[in-house]
């Protein structure tokens, strides 16, 4: 049944017998008879044909609707049983810094999981050294951190990167469109994260390298805390451009860049050096570097 449903798929997304049978390498009188098969099962007519042109009818539609789910499905369970067979398989304990785990994560786990729905992932959303030392300590499989973490035991693997801008609520007064002087951004009071975190050290060292000193710093365990008491004016703050987006979108904050300076953050994933990695890790990482986050550049 699997073969005539394909051709059927075939025979309508391709418009014509001809195409149809190119694509399936089969003859023309085949794909014919293949639904002829089909029209004699169902014991009512499934396509018009024309000269120019082939068009379902109404129950052709409904097999259509049908078969697509029947393949999708059909290829899902080959999908499952190869896996069983490698030994793609099993529980797959994965950490993450908040930035990556609140913006990025979902989507990748998400697709992930569609793909490989033997395995069942666990996430632990924390900062970046706290997830760093529980692979250390091999309490968890995979991290993925938002700052540069050496430590002898791990391998650390950069895979993404997104840009860091300053945001200001709404009303901030900007002369100069979206590029903030130093001078003006030494005048702000900075909301940052908390020690620890990526966001924290990417702060930090844009604070060194520009030798920019606030004058007022408060500390926020929490970027949703931060972009909150941002929009209220309380002050500034500096982070990923993602963790902003909704924001930006509905006009709740504003994204500058600094005058003169340009940064982005990157994301690593890290691994235990003494652990081997499982089929179901081997395939995590292989999402992670194929994926449209992976554009680390060097």
């Amino acid at each position: 049944m699997d073969r005539l449903l394909n051709v059927f798929l075939t025979v309508v997304e391709k418009g014509n017998l001809t195409r149809a049978a190119e694509k399936l390498f089969i003859t023309q009188s085949a794909v014919s008879q293949n639904i002829k098969v089909l029209e004699d099962q169902f014991k009512t007519q499934l396509l018009d044909r024309t000269n120019k042109s082939i068009k379902m009818t109404k129950a052709g539609e409904v097999l259509y609707l049908h078969a697509k789910q029947i393949m999708n499905q059909y290829a899902l369970a080959g999908r499952m049983i190869d896996e069983l067979k490698e030994g793609i398989t099993g529980s797959l304990t994965i950490g993450s810094g908040f930035i990556f785990g609140e913006y990025f994560l979902p989507d990748v786990i998400s697709t992930f999981i569609k793909n490989h729905p033997n395995i069942n992932p666990k996430i632990t959303i924390k900062n970046s050294i706290r997830i760093a030392n529980q692979v250390k300590q091999k309490d968890l499989d995979i991290g993925i951190i938002e700052r540069e973490i050496f430590y002898d035991e791990l391998l650390t693997v950069p895979f993404s990167q997104d840009d860091m801008v300053i945001i200001v609520p709404n009303d901030f007064p900007k002369n100069n469109g979206d590029v903030i002087s130093l001078s003006e951004l030494a005048e702000q009071t900075w909301i940052i994260r908390e020690n620890g975190s990526g966001t924290r050290q990417v702060t930090d060292t844009m604070l060194a390298r520009t030798k920019l000193v606030p004058k007022r710093v408060l500390e926020f365990g929490s970027t949703r805390v931060i972009k909150e008491t941002v929009k209220n004016g309380i002050g500034i703050s500096y982070t990923s451009k993602v963790a902003v987006k909704e924001e930006l979108e509905q006009g709740a904050l504003k994204a500058l860049t600094i005058q003169g300076y340009q940064d982005a953050r990157t994301f690593y994933y890290v691994t235990n050096k003494s652990q081997p990695y499982s089929k179901a890790l081997e395939k995590f990482i292989e999402k992670l570097e194929n994926s449209e986050l992976a554009k680390y550049m060097d």
